[in-house]
Formats: structure tokens, sequence, C-alpha cells
């Protein structure tokens, strides 16, 4: 099976070096350091040739991110790699030369190791951005640990980042596939059947609920196909198949419009593009793994 885009992070994130103040200044102190601007998410990038990340030294950003959010990601080789917030504000779309592309339109593109780095820097940043104040008492946090976590600096309550687990899966029954679309979305898009994990409650659980509450369908056996990091803004889609033990489809109305039985034959058009009422995502998304894999059983 191919990794999916933002599945292989090559950087080692060096957990257990992060809290020696002492290392930590040794990195951002390295001449050979490299630096991933973000402006207000999107990602500095180079286009000579392929697309690739456009990493800079320190003193190429330094000008752009005096009191912005500098987080490492980790180390490749031995050389710290860093991900900084430039021009979070009223910025052109070039800030010292560099152009910026939004995530999700320039990952596919991207080399796979590159891509995995992307949607750590993005999430990073995101949750540094998001979360400047703390939740106990009010008082503004401060980054530590080289970004790894959050601290207040009032009740030093801590903070790390959180990752939301979201199931996604691919129903079949009797050699066809269930698959659905949005409200808002294309009249002939579809893809699989997908909703956040909630407390209390296993992967397998929260495909039943999910599944049945937005398409009436009974599931029975589930099996697990492979995950995948999805930086908007830091969720981690866990994708399965399911066997349904019923065909009848109802349909909430609210997060799904459709929903409908494809056959094998649909779902392989639709993968080549020449189905003509039937698009599904393109291989960015997990969505579109898994549909391949059920159709090349």
């Amino acid at each position: 099976m191919m990794p999916h885009v933002f599945a292989s992070n090559p950087l080692d994130r060096a957990s257990g070096l992060r809290g020696d103040g002492a290392w930590v200044r040794a990195q951002r102190d390295d001449p050979r350091g490299r630096y991933l601007p973000l402006r207000e998410l999107h990602v500095a990038i180079a286009r000579s040739g392929l697309p690739r990340l456009a990493w800079v030294d320190r003193n190429a950003v330094l000008p752009s991110s005096e009191g912005a959010e500098t987080v490492l990601l980790g180390l490749f080789d031995g050389v710290p790699h860093f991900a900084v917030a430039v021009d979070p504000l009223g910025a052109d779309e070039t800030v010292g030369g560099l152009e910026f592309a939004e995530a999700r339109s320039i990952a596919a593109e991207l080399a796979a190791a590159e891509a995995g780095i992307l949607a750590q820097a993005r999430s990073m940043l995101e949750w540094h951005a998001t979360h400047q104040f703390c939740a106990r008492c009010g008082s503004r946090t401060k980054a530590v640990d080289a970004g790894a976590r959050r601290q207040c600096g009032s009740c030093d309550a801590r903070y790390y980042p959180q990752v939301s687990p979201s199931m996604i899966v691919l129903v079949e029954r009797d050699d066809r596939c269930l698959l659905a679309r949005r409200p808002r979305g294309a009249p002939n898009r579809y893809s699989c059947l997908a909703g956040y994990v909630e407390p209390g409650e296993s992967i397998e659980d929260a495909i039943v609920r999910e599944v049945f509450e937005e398409s009436g369908v009974r599931i029975g056996a589930v099996r697990y196909h492979s995950s995948q990091p999805w930086p908007f803004p830091a969720t981690l889609m866990i994708g399965c198949f399911a066997e349904a033990t019923s065909r009848e489809i109802a349909v909430d109305g609210v997060e799904i419009a459709e929903a409908r039985w494809f056959s094998r034959d649909d779902a392989r058009r639709a993968l080549a593009g020449e189905h003509p009422t039937l698009a599904i995502p393109d291989r960015i998304a997990i969505a579109h793994h898994l549909i391949r894999a059920w159709v090349e059983a």
C-alpha cells in the first residue's frame, strides 16, 4: 500500500531532549538550522521544477518573525528543523521573496517526506495560535520545550497538542459499497462515511453509531485498514472497512444529503475518472485509498 499523503514525516522529534534548556538553545543557535516559514498557515514553497518546501536559514526569517511562534519540528541527520510563523497580519502574497501556498492544494505535489513535515508544521502552529490563554485561570500561556507544549505563566497549568481521532469507513455488502455526499458538495461527488470518535467510545463503537446516524445502515464486523494524519487542524483519520447487516438507507438530511450503494465497477470507473455520475475524492484523502483497496481486493 502506498503511504498516505501527510503520513511520511522523517524527522526525529527528539522528545527526550526538549526539556533540556541548554540543548534547546544549542539547536536555536545552530547555524545549520533550517526554518520553514508559514504565513497564516500557508506554507512557503519553491517552484523550480516540482514544488518543494522552501527552507531558509535563521537570518532570513528573523526580521519577519520577531515575537512570532517558532517550533522545533525535529532533527534530520542532526540538523534542527523549525516551523516559524511570519507576518501573521496584513502580509502580501510574498514575504521576503517567498511564495506561500495553502497546504491542502500543494500537499499532493510534494515529496512524501515533505508533505509529512508540512502536516506537523501546520498542525503545531495552528495549535499554538489557538491556545494563547489558560483554560483554568485565563492568563497567558507560553511555549516551552521548544514548542512541544504550552504552560500558564500564572497557575502553571500544562497544555499539550491534542489530536482528534476520526473514523472513516467503507461500508460493504453484497459486492457493493456505501458512499454518501454532503449537502454543500458537488451533486456527483461521493465519499466514505466519517465522523469523530466521542469520549468513552471505541473506534468500532464510533463506526456503528456514525454509520447508523448518517445513513440508517446497521453494521456488523469492522476491520482496520490504515490511518492518515489530517492537519486541518489536527485530526487522525482512522480508516476501516465494515460489513453492513442491513441495506435500507435513511439519511439524516443534515450531514448527509444522499447515500447510495455502488457496484465495484462503478467505483472502478470513478477511480479512472470515467464514470459519468460518480466522482470520488482525490488521492490526497484516505477515502480514495479505501475505495481503491476495496476495488482491487
